[in-house]
């Protein structure tokens, strides 16, 4: 005969005692089912729904649960003197609660209208229209109220009109809704790898880019007239403005240009403040024009995978 654990042998052991259906007493190892203090099972007896907190990981975050008749009686007032018990009684290590949930009086118990066999006993509300025992319960009655008889509206799958599940639905079944999702995820990523392939032509070459002009410097004078003219710094950075005005009056002056230009050159045209107008767009297409030509990367192994300089 197999061990029976302590979590499954008091509810059989009341199911025996109360002469409550094998089938109740599994239900009530359902972790709504259970008292949250003591972890004793609930069908059969009278179920408090109380407002505590609860441990989730390190912290304790605000809940609302079931305690059964004598954990509740325990923290509960004195009923005679009306004295509250210390907070000891109403704590444990996974789990605290504080008071009766609802702001009216305590109502008379009453079973739970969604009918899942529990008797609760909580605080009355103003537009309370009836008693459930947890969230579980309140969902499950939700769909009954609605029939399962779903929305009417076209599925977003197949396109057929949705006639099961809740008022809201949207797909027919699981599948419908699975293949939506998948048709979702690949029109998201076919924009992303479109982005990513570089354009080719029909015989899958790259698009030829731009041709330089031979000689990119009177360009770039011409480009760097607006911003040097004046002495007026405009909306550009400043060792750019240096770089610029350092170019400028060594032409002028019929100087060497080769340091002012090999500093314009080490420069990021992408990366320096430049106004985003025509004459700052016709400037910084100027400045990478001067810049040196990528070198492409030679790799140690040639495509027939050997080395092209072995080892001695």
């Amino acid at each position: 005969m197999p061990v029976l654990t302590a979590t499954l042998y008091g509810p059989l052991h009341r199911a025996l005692r109360l002469d409550v259906p094998l089938v109740e007493s599994v239900m009530g190892r359902r972790e709504d089912q259970l008292c949250v203090m003591c972890t004793n099972g609930l069908l059969g007896g009278t179920a408090y729904v109380v407002d505590g907190s609860r441990r989730r990981g390190r912290r304790r975050r605000p809940a609302r649960f079931l305690v059964c008749k004598p954990c509740y009686e325990r923290g509960a007032p004195d009923p005679e003197t009306g004295l509250t018990r210390a907070a000891s009684t109403r704590q444990t290590a996974a789990a605290q609660w504080w008071d009766l949930a609802g702001r009216g009086p305590a109502l008379p118990p009453q079973p739970c209208i969604a009918g899942c066999g529990l008797t609760v006993v909580r605080g009355a509300e103003p537009l309370m229209l009836g008693v459930t025992c947890s969230r579980a319960c309140r969902t499950s009655l939700t769909r009954k109220r609605h029939g399962g008889q779903g929305s009417g509206l076209p599925c977003g799958a197949c396109g057929e009109p949705v006639t099961t599940g809740r008022a809201d639905s949207a797909y027919c079944n699981a599948a419908c809704r699975q293949k939506a999702y998948r048709r979702r995820k690949t029109d998201r990523a076919a924009p992303k790898a479109a982005a990513r392939t570089p354009a080719l032509t029909r015989d899958r070459k790259p698009a030829p880019k731009a041709a330089r002009p031979a000689d990119p410097v009177p360009e770039l004078l011409a480009a760097l007239a607006p911003f040097v003219a004046g002495g007026l710094v405009l909306d550009i950075s400043q060792a750019l403005y240096r770089s610029l005005y350092r170019l400028h009056t060594a032409h002028l002056r019929g100087h060497d240009q080769t340091t002012p230009l090999a500093r314009l050159a080490a420069m990021d045209p992408d990366r320096v403040k430049i106004p985003d107008t025509a004459a700052g767009r016709r400037l910084r297409t100027a400045l990478h024009q001067i810049r040196p030509a990528p070198t492409p990367t030679r790799s140690r192994n040639n495509h027939t995978g050997t080395d092209p300089h072995p080892h001695p």
